[in-house]
């Protein structure tokens, strides 16, 4: 029930009043926010006009623009700021063809678009806009019958959305977007409202923010009161955002905002007459913190430890601004003790500056700990690499073949259980629950119990092999089982040593408030804790379909770069029993990346943590691990452990 009552607690941060306004005192309101503070709302096209002309002249540049109800009757609402930049554009009450025709001269000339705005039906919208000079790809496209049409028209481009204006009628819609390349890899969310899939705004807000800094940048409001939005993981300070504000509700929201030292930065309307609706949200920056760069961490085994820490440093820094990385971990080891540790930070101010020690998100790389679990128990003859998993645990399977699964089939992902073809039960418990119309999240042993159920995939050993996080989830359990230690427990007490330190890495968002690592993923999905529900959670936090404190022994321990390089100098990273030669693992799992190395006859290990798994691309992954990183340790001796 802790996490019912986070969302609950969510509520009061986000302004729904959809109430009509009271009095017929429009425009009133809107000119006394006028040239002084370069905010107006619910003007005519000729006030915008003679707004425009004056505010540009005074050497103010758009922030926001918005147009909204039925032609001619059309309404403005803008948010400008004093600022130097470089020259501007704009367009205001333009029917298709003459906005088009502005939009490619102006392009001609080297000017890109920054704002886009349309309002009225599909046959006689009116459009507005702004461009301005700027040495950067964007791509616009007006008139698309649906949103996700603009993919198409990118090519296949990283963007990163702009703007979005959705016009003409509930059963004819039509959309306008505007990006820009997405250098540096930003997140982003984007929810667009279709006739055919109409997102709750309060439900996505709910989940959109239990992502660690993540905030609204655009609230997009058609004249039937829709919302389309687009969330991003940048820092502006101190934030609010407000939706169905009547005018005189806005014009309070603005001065109860800018009392608290909150600039408005983005103000969209809908609606016609006294059916008008704002959106707002105010910022105490009115742009994105930049991102600085730190490296901290010792690197003491080389011949030449300034030169490994210089390369590293360098790798590490390009890589991370070309993928948009804030927090990560590189250490090497050898015989278990370290040769190296460095912690990166490319982020903001208002994150924490990582740490050698820090533990991140291991993913898969969780299993080389379950693997040594189980070597314990086979060290203390509780069980052996021959033993039949099911008839230990009592259970009869469905399928025959499955009391034939041992102990090694779990380990080598033989056991006949491909995810490819069933499923991966690791990301299945919201489904197990309803398949038993349960209201209580599926456990561990609901999980097991489901696939006794179930036909395999294939035969035990018999030749066939697919990867399978229930292998080591089915593991974890018989440590417990067979000892009667819960599993993160036995690690402590039996599998880490020598000071390392590993520990579950907690499902619910409300666990991970001050954690120094943000493990981030700008997706979300419904949670396994309300499975006959509804309820949209970062996947980080479930999303997924997954339970970590059930499904630990697979993929939710986290730990530091530190401790793998340092476990796996003892223990396999990949089979089971010592130390493996020439194997790695690699982990992924949303918001974490991980890899681990244990050489050949170089007889030394590394280890990478990743607060996150949405690079660029995996081929800048693959050359990251194969490629770069390896190039420093064989350029450098290793001169002691």
């Amino acid at each position: 029930m802790l996490f019912q009552c986070s969302l609950l607690q969510l509520l009061p941060l986000i302004s729904l009043a959809w109430s009509l306004p009271t009095d017929n005192a429009r425009n009133t309101l809107s000119r006394r926010n006028g040239t002084d503070s370069g905010v107006y709302f619910g003007v005519t096209s000729a006030e915008h006009e003679e707004r425009n002309k004056a505010l540009k002249a005074e050497g103010y540049r758009v922030v926001s623009l918005s147009i909204f109800g039925t032609p001619p009757d059309v309404k403005y609402a803008a948010v400008w700021t004093k600022a130097e930049g470089t020259e501007f554009e704009t367009i205001s009450t333009a029917d298709e063809d003459a906005f088009n025709s502005w939009y490619d001269s102006w392009k001609s000339k080297g000017y890109v678009s920054t704002h886009v705005a349309a309002t009225g039906p599909t046959d006689s919208a009116v459009f507005a806009g702004v461009m301005e000079q700027a040495n950067i790809t964007e791509v616009q496209k007006c008139g698309m019958e649906t949103p996700y049409a603009y993919a198409n028209v990118t090519m296949g481009l990283n963007m990163i959305v702009k703007g979005v204006s959705v016009y003409g009628s509930p059963s004819n819609r039509r959309y306008c977007i505007v990006g820009h390349e997405n250098n540096g890899n930003r997140q982003q969310s984007t929810y667009y409202q279709t006739d055919t899939v109409i997102f709750d705004y309060q439900k996505t807000y709910n989940a959109e923010i239990q992502k660690r800094f993540w905030r609204p940048t655009y609230l997009d409001v058609t004249n039937d009161h829709l919302i389309s939005s687009l969330f991003e993981d940048s820092s502006v300070g101190k934030w609010e955002s407000k939706v169905g504000l009547t005018e005189s509700q806005l014009s309070a929201e603005i001065k109860t905002q800018t009392t608290n030292g909150l600039s408005l930065v983005h103000l969209q309307g809908g609606g016609n007459g006294d059916d008008v609706i704002y959106t707002a949200i105010f910022a105490e920056n009115p742009t994105p913190l930049p991102r600085n760069w730190n490296a901290n961490g010792n690197i003491t085994g080389f011949e030449n430890n300034d030169a490994v820490t210089s390369a590293l440093d360098d790798v590490m820094r390009n890589w991370m601004e070309v993928n948009g990385m804030r927090q990560a971990q590189v250490a090497i080891a050898r015989e278990g003790k370290l040769l190296g540790e460095r912690a990166f930070t490319l982020a903001e101010t208002d994150r924490a500056i990582v740490q050698p020690n820090d533990k991140f998100l291991l993913a898969s790389v969780s299993k080389m700990f379950t693997h040594a679990a189980t070597q314990r128990l086979i060290d203390d003859g509780l069980l052996n690499l021959t033993t039949q998993v099911y008839p230990l645990l009592g259970y009869k399977p469905y399928d025959e073949r499955a009391n034939n699964i041992t102990v090694d089939h779990l380990v080598h992902h033989t056991a006949g259980y491909d995810r490819s073809v069933s499923g991966d039960i690791g990301f299945m418990f919201r489904e197990v629950a309803r398949s038993k119309n349960s209201s209580t999240p599926a456990t561990l042993r609901d999980m097991i119990e489901y696939m006794v159920d179930r036909p395999l995939d294939f035969t035990p050993g018999d030749g066939g092999y697919a990867y399978s996080n229930y292998g080591t989830m089915l593991l974890s359990y018989i440590v417990t089982n067979l000892t009667g230690i819960p599993y993160t427990d036995f690690l402590k007490q039996r599998v880490l040593e020598d000071g390392l330190e590993a520990e579950l890495f907690a499902t619910a968002a409300e666990e991970h408030v001050n954690d120094p690592i943000v493990q981030e993923s700008k997706f979300t999905g419904f949670s396994p804790f309300f499975p006959q529900e509804e309820v949209l959670v970062p996947n980080v936090s479930g999303g997924e379909g997954d339970i970590k404190e059930e499904a630990v022994g697979s993929f939710a321990l986290r730990a530091s770069a530190s401790t793998i390089a340092r476990f796996i100098g003892k223990n396999a990273v990949w089979t089971i029993g010592g130390r493996d030669w020439m194997y790695s693992r690699d982990g992924s799992v949303s918001g974490a990346r991980t890899y681990a190395w244990s050489a050949g006859l170089e007889n030394f290990d590394w280890a990478i943590t990743l607060n996150s798994r949405e690079y660029s691309s995996e081929e800048e992954w693959s050359n990251l691990i194969y490629t770069l990183i390896p190039d420093i340790w064989s350029a450098n001796k290793i001169v002691e452990a």
